[in-house]
C-alpha cells in the first residue's frame, strides 16, 4: 500500500511513500504521518491511498515512519472539509496550525487581573427563575445531542455566567467536553480564573490561546486524546481542536468583533463555532448583553431560540 502525503511544513507538491507491512490497512487519509526527508523526520497529512504503486514512479519509495496520535473525533474531519469549502482553501492549513500552535511558545499577555473577591469565592448560587428557564432549555440537548443555538440576551450583571457554568458542569457529568471563546484573551484569562475558582475541582479546565504555554499545550493534547471530558477556554483556536465528545460550544460577547481573524484567511470564529456545533449535532449558546443584529436576525428568520435576562 501507498499513500501520498503533503508535508504540514516546507515543500509543497505531493509526495509518495510506501505504507509499512506492519501497519493496519485502514483508511489514512486524513491522517498525520511522520515520514523521512532527506535526514530529518517531518509531519505529514496524508491526502490519498493506494494498493498498488501509482504508475510512473519507477524510483525507490521509502516508507512511512510512524502514525501520529490524533484524537478520536468522528465528525472532524467533516467539520475541516466544510470550513475549508467555505473559505476556499485547503484542509492542510487547519492540520498546520494546530500543529504547528501546540509547538510555539506563548505569547506574553498583560492580562487585566479580576478583582480577588470575584476569582477566590465560591458559593452556592440559587439561580434566579429567568436563568433556570434557560437552563431546563439547554441541558435536555446536552444528554440527547441536538443542533440548538440559542441566543442569550442578558443585560450586564444579569448572571449569563452563571447559566455557563450549569451548563458546563452539566455536561461534563454528561462525560463531554464543552468550549467557551471570548472575544479576547485578556477576557479568557479571567474566565478562566474565574472558572477554576468557582465549578468544581473534578472538573478539568484548559485556556487554549496565545497566552497557553506550550507545556500546557501538550497537557491539553494528550487530555484530548485520551478523551478527558473537559472545558476549553479561547478566542480562535479551540474550534478548531479535535475534540472527540465535544457536547456544549458557547459564545460569549457573540456581538464583539473580535471573533474576526484579520489574517488571511479571515475566519470568524462565531461562524466556524456555528458550523461545528450544526456538522456535529449539538446546542451552542450566543450571549451578549447587546446580540449582534445578525443573531437576531436568525432568531427572527430562521427559528433560533432567544432568551433574555432582565433583572441585575
Amino acid at each position: 500500500m501507498f499513500i501520498h502525503v503533503r508535508l504540514l511544513k516546507g515543500f509543497p507538491k505531493p509526495l509518495l511513500y510506501k505504507v509499512p507491512d506492519d501497519w493496519k490497512k485502514t483508511n489514512l487519509i486524513g491522517h498525520i504521518v511522520h515520514v523521512p526527508i532527506q535526514k530529518r523526520t517531518e509531519h505529514a497529512l496524508v491526502i490519498n491511498q493506494y494498493e498498488k504503486k501509482p504508475a510512473g514512479n519507477n524510483f525507490e519509495i521509502r516508507p512511512a515512519l510512524a502514525i501520529e496520535p490524533f484524537p478520536q473525533d468522528q465528525n472532524y474531519k467533516n467539520f475541516i472539509a466544510k470550513l475549508s469549502s467555505y473559505h476556499q482553501i485547503e484542509p492542510l492549513h487547519f492540520f498546520k496550525r494546530i500543529r504547528t500552535f501546540i509547538d510555539s511558545a506563548s505569547a506574553k499577555i498583560n492580562a487585566i487581573a479580576s478583582p480577588a473577591k470575584v476569582i477566590t469565592e465560591k458559593k452556592a448560587v440559587t439561580l434566579t427563575d429567568e436563568q433556570q428557564k434557560v437552563v431546563d432549555f439547554i441541558l435536555p440537548k446536552i444528554t440527547k445531542p441536538i443542533y440548538t443555538p440559542t441566543v442569550l440576551h442578558g443585560v450586564t450583571g444579569s448572571g449569563k455566567t452563571e447559566c455557563y457554568k450549569t451548563m458546563i458542569e452539566a455536561a461534563i457529568n454528561e462525560k463531554k467536553s464543552a468550549i467557551l471563546l471570548l472575544p479576547e484573551v485578556t477576557l479568557a484569562l479571567q474566565f478562566e480564573s474565574i472558572l477554576r475558582a468557582q465549578l468544581p475541582e473534578t472538573i478539568t479546565i484548559f485556556g487554549f490561546h496565545s497566552a497557553t504555554t506550550a507545556r500546557d499545550k501538550k497537557i491539553l493534547w494528550k487530555a484530548l486524546l485520551a478523551k478527558t471530558p473537559m472545558l476549553i477556554i479561547g478566542v480562535h483556536l479551540p474550534i478548531l481542536l479535535p475534540i472527540a465528545n465535544l457536547g456544549l460550544i458557547i459564545v460569549d460577547e457573540e456581538h464583539e468583533t473580535g471573533y474576526q481573524e484579520k489574517k488571511h484567511p479571515k475566519i470568524n470564529s462565531k461562524e466556524a463555532a456555528l458550523l461545528r456545533a450544526h456538522t456535529i449535532g449539538i446546542p451552542i449558546i450566543l450571549g451578549s448583553a447587546t446580540p449582534a443584529i445578525s443573531s437576531l436576525y436568525n432568531v427572527k428568520t430562521r427559528n433560533w431560540n432567544f432568551f433574555q435576562l432582565k433583572k441585575k
